[in-house]
């Protein structure tokens, strides 16, 4: 079953990202246990990649994998931004990988809007990513992506 909660987090006046934030009823932000390893599933990761554009997991890998989503309107400090998103991952405890990404449309029904508004977001899921996983996307959605499947040991 399909549990999308959606938090909106805001830029502040500064120039500078405001960082993802807890709100009620999402996930907590859980730091990563030392044994824990986390690996790029982004298509061409192989090759050394750990950003890319232009791919977005294929709408049957959403809609049964997808457990919590966050959209804010920050484009800054991308690398505390997968790492707040990671462990959000990590704290949900059903969560298995983490996607971070820029000029992601919102969904329907987004706080009442039609949606597809292009905000940047964190995506969480309870199935591992792989390259297999990711379709194209649209011209200018989903952008400068940073993802992540978690492994802990038992």
């Amino acid at each position: 079953m399909l549990v999308a909660l959606v938090a909106t987090l805001g830029l502040s006046g500064v120039a500078m990202a405001k960082p993802i934030s807890q709100r009620a009823g999402s996930p907590g932000f859980v730091p990563i246990p030392t044994n824990c390893t986390i690996d790029d599933s982004l298509p061409g990761s192989s090759s050394g990649s750990t950003n890319i554009s232009g791919y977005m997991p294929s709408a049957d890998f959403t809609s049964d994998n997808l457990v919590y989503s966050s959209y804010f309107d920050s484009y800054l400090n991308q690398s505390a931004q997968i790492q707040q998103c990671r462990e959000q991952c990590y704290g949900y405890g059903q969560c298995k990988s983490a996607l971070l990404a820029y000029q992601v449309p919102t969904p329907a029904g987004y706080y009442g809007t039609a949606g597809g508004v292009l905000e940047s977001a964190c995506l969480l899921y309870d199935a591992y990513l792989d390259e297999n996983a990711f379709v194209a996307a649209p011209a200018g959605q989903y952008i400068n992506e940073t993802a992540g499947n978690i492994y802990c040991p038992p």
